[in-house]
This record gives C-alpha cells, structure tokens and sequence, in this order.
C-alpha cells in the first residue's frame, strides 16, 4: 500500500541538518557488548539492557536444522562466528569453543529467519482499520484518517513491528515507509527502531510526484483534484527528491556492518512519472543498492498504467526505462499477463506476493504458481498492518500454501511456500547469494522453532506443517546478523512494554478520525468508487451481485 501525504500537497522534504556517518548512523555510544543488549535513544522509546555476552562465538548445541527447504539435518551443532555461520556439524563432535556463548538446542528446528519482503511501518498504528474496501477507496479513508507521524511515532511504529516480526521468527523486512512529509527526520527514526531492535532491514523511503489515475480520469469527466492520493500538485522537485534518497543511503546504508540498508523506493509506475523513476534508479545504480515499487496491485492500474505508457503495460514499460533486473523487487504484480511473466524471468526481478493484503482489498490472486513455474524470482511480505493486520509472516505463509490449488494439478507445496518466505526474501533484501539458507559462510539469521509445541509436534511432514500448521507461537529463540535478538521468547535489546504503550498512545489519536472520516475524505471514496465501477464495470452507477 502507498501514501497519499506522502508526496501529496503537503510534501515539501525537509533536511533536519544533522549528518550522521554514513557506516556510522547505526552505532550506539552504549552499547553493553556484541551480543549484549543495546542502550537506545530514550528519546525514541527504547529501554537500557542488561545482557551481555561478550563472546563474538554462539554455539547451538543438539538441534535439528532445516538448512533449506528440503534439506533436514538431524542432531546438529552450528557454531557461529561473527555475523556468519562457520560450521554445522553432528552434535556432540566436537565441544564448543571455549569462548562461545551456548544455546541448548535440543528439541528445537533451527531453519533460516523468514523475510516479510513489503511492509510500512506507520501502519503498525492503524490495524484493523478500513475493511471491506478496494484498494483506491482504501486509500483514501486509510490516509484521510491517519493523521500526521512525527519522528517519536515512526520510531514506535517501525520497532512495535520489528518486535512482532522477530518473536514470530521474521529476522528481515523491507520497509516501503511513508512518511507525511518525507522527512531524514523521520527516516532517521525509523534507522533507530531497527537498529535498536535488532531485525536486518532495508528501508525503502516511498517517493512519488504523480498520479496517473487522475489523468485517466479526467478523460472519463471525472475531476479528481483535491481527492488524497490522486492529487501530488505539492510534490517536491524530482531533484529534491532524489537528494532526500542520497542522503538517507549516506547515513544508513551498510550501518550495523551492513545488518540495515537503504533501497530506491519508487511508489509504482501510476505514482511517479519517468523521471521521477529514472531519477532514484540512477541513485540506486550508483550505490548498487536495490529498487523496490509497486506493481499492478489492482484491476484499475491496468488502464491508468497503459494509458501512461502509451499502450505499453506497466512491465514494459518500467523495463524501457531500465528498471527491471535482479536487484529490482515489485509487491503484488497480481494483474500480470503471460508477456509480462515472461519479461520477468528474463529480467530476474523479483514478484513479492503479499497474499493477506490482496485478499483484504479484493484486488485479486497473484499468478504465483505461473510465475515459479516460468522461473520468477518470488519472495513474501505481510504489507502495511492496515491491509494485513499483523507482520507474522506464517500467516502469509499458509495463505501461500493454499490459495494456488486449483483443485487438480495446479498447487504450491508448503516446501516451495518456505523457499519463497526464506530464499525468494533474500532475493528481495538484495542478498541472494548470502541469506536464505544455513550454510557455512552465509549470514547468520537463525530461527530456532519448539518441535514440541502445538505447531509442530503432531506433524506427518515437516515442511508441510511449518507452512500450515506452526503460526509463530513455536519460536523459542532468533539470531540476526549473529547476535541473539529474542531469548526464551522476548527481546534482548528494549523494552516491549513501552514500545506497546507508545504505540497504543498514537493509536488512541485517531480512532475518533477513523469511526467519523472529514466530509472531505468521505467525498474522495465516493468520487473513486463511481470511478472505478465506470472503468471496470462500465457503469459508474453499477453494483455487484
């Protein structure tokens, strides 16, 4: 999902003059050790921790391994070493290290950390909001009652999922934040949440500076100026823009030795024009970073897309510009034909299917099946909490897991579900050849899952019964980047409760706004229902049945 402040009328960026290092914007004057808990900003909510394990070596002892989806080891013992996984070998072969800090890992599954490859964080605080709409009509109540966020809120936001994803067993996240304005203010804040936390995380600043929608419109007689999310007449200057990404690459791109990272985060193609899209590609190109967009999530962006490009598709399109390719990753692609399938398997981008959102919008079921079957790079994420409602990926997961039967010979296997949440996620972050599995050499974001919990005990098969049965429940224990994150179920590094209270507080704020939407608000949803209905359904006045 996108924002309509994001760049709308009120988007003037604003630089807040502070000029972190660029490898050093993540570090914390605090910090306790490597694998003790971090002293965060007090400012920003977090909490003064007390656990210090000084070793740079972890050792977990007698689990079970997942290595990858169809690869089980039995009976094992990983040391790492670092930020890396340095060996797995049969428990008790050799004793651990001397200097490492031990897990007990009998009775446990460790497997790879899942990825949530979409999200945005400020709709932590706006769960459970604006239900039963299509996306376009979704918009406009969602960001008509939201309100404004400033830093503090960002920061609550973006570590109250982080927290959600890591005890659940989510060790990465894109974040597409949106931001109302876009701010290095609040982008900061956001760089603090997850680097106070612990996830890995690539934050993914979401820029636009039109909306094609309107234009399509305007050719129906529809007036859709002053309607949020169709009106950017206030956007800032693409070169503005483009300054706001290449600042943000230079304070967090690579900080935490390389744990956070910064991606090009162009709305989609109906929300920006090409040299907004040609712009942040270009930054991106230079800092061999990622790009990371929207891509046909609803019926209505088929037209609005082709009447942008001329006639040419959105895939097409985006590809005459020279954005697709491996390091490019676009959320839902739910409207793909065959050509556009074909187009991205030979590109190598990467298809995030957010299956919880989709199907909360009604905006459809992405083609995931075809797109394995052609080759396509496909990973998993929850989206905004507003049209998923949480950040547990194992949601995500089973949905994978079940809504591709066709009922004959046409089905995705809880082992291909797992390969899109683990290995398709580290295609998405960027880290293709570095995450997803448990491997010497490979970074080292490990789950560590109860066997014996109601997830997983009864299971026939495993694989299946991580992709339908286990809901995060069963995560006992979550290492990122090396360092033990969640211990016996709770965090190391900051306080929840207070993260859940300042989350709590700004969601009291606008839940009045959000049962009473401004007439203004209200009047943009009917305006976009009438058009939708004349472009999909050819009556504006039509009804469902």
């Amino acid at each position: 999902m996108v924002t309509a402040t994001a760049c709308g009328p009120r988007a003037s960026i604003a630089f807040d003059g502070a000029t972190p290092a660029r490898r050093g914007a993540g570090s914390v004057s605090t910090a306790t050790s490597r694998r003790g808990r971090i002293a965060p900003d007090k400012r920003r909510g977090g909490s003064v921790a007390t656990e210090t394990d000084s070793s740079d070596r972890l050792a977990i002892t007698g689990c079970d391994a997942l290595v990858r989806p169809g690869e089980l080891r039995p009976a094992v013992d990983i040391l790492i070493e670092g930020t890396t996984i340095a060996e797995i070998a049969p428990a008790g072969s050799a004793p651990p290290p001397a200097d490492a800090t031990t897990l007990d890992g009998r009775g446990l599954l460790a497997m790879p950390g899942l990825v949530n490859a979409h999200t945005h964080s400020p709709e932590n605080c706006l769960r459970g909001a604006c239900e039963g709409l299509p996306l376009e009509v979704w918009l406009a109540r969602m960001f008509g009652t939201s309100g404004r966020f400033d830093p503090d809120e960002h920061y609550a936001a973006a570590a109250f999922g982080a927290l959600e994803m890591l005890r659940s067993g989510t060790t990465a996240v894109v974040d597409h934040v949106w931001m109302t304005p876009p701010t290095l203010e609040a982008i900061d804040a956001v760089g603090r949440a997850y680097r106070d936390v612990g996830v890995r995380a690539a934050i993914a600043p979401l820029l636009a500076d039109h909306d094609y929608t309107g234009d399509l419109a305007a050719e129906y007689g529809f007036d859709l100026s002053g309607a949020l999310f169709t009106d950017f007449a206030g956007a800032a200057p693409v070169a503005e823009q483009q300054a706001l990404l290449e600042e943000t690459i230079r304070r967090w791109h690579g900080a935490e030795g390389g744990r956070l990272r910064v991606f090009a985060g162009p709305v989609g193609a109906q929300w920006c024009t090409d040299e907004l899209l040609l712009a942040l590609a270009e930054t991106a190109g230079k800092h061999e970073t990622c790009i990371h967009l929207h891509l046909l999530e609803s019926p209505l962006q088929v037209p609005v897309c082709r009447a942008k490009f001329g006639g040419t598709g959105a895939v097409q399109g985006l590809d005459a510009l020279g954005l697709l390719g491996p390091r490019t990753s676009l959320a839902h692609g739910i409207q793909l034909d065959d050509v556009d399938i074909e187009l991205l398997a030979d590109r190598q981008a990467v298809v995030v299917h957010n299956p919880s959102s989709n199907l909360r919008t009604g905006s459809g079921i992405a083609r995931v099946f075809d797109l394995l079957r052609a080759g396509v790079p496909v990973a998993l994420g929850a989206d905004g909490p507003t049209a998923s409602d949480n950040q547990v990926v194992w949601t995500q997961l089973k949905l994978a897991a079940l809504l591709h039967n066709d009922g004959f010979d046409r089905h995705v296997s809880g082992r291909e579900a797992l390969e899109i949440a683990t290995l398709g996620g580290a295609a998405a972050m960027g880290l293709r050849d570095r995450a997803g599995t448990l491997a010497p050499g490979s970074l080292a974001d490990v789950v560590l899952v109860d066997r014996t919990g109601y997830g997983l005990a009864g299971v026939q098969d495993l694989e299946a019964g991580l992709a339908l049965s286990e809901t995060g429940e069963g995560v006992r224990h979550v290492i990122v980047d090396g360092q033990i994150v969640v211990r016996d179920r709770r965090s190391t590094r900051v306080d929840e409760a207070g993260i859940r209270d300042a989350v709590a507080a700004r969601t009291a704020l606008t839940t009045e706004l959000h049962a009473h939407p401004p007439a203004g608000t209200l009047e943009a949803m009917r305006k976009l229902d009438r058009f939708r209905r004349l472009v999909l359904l050819g009556d504006a006045d039509a009804e469902t049945r």
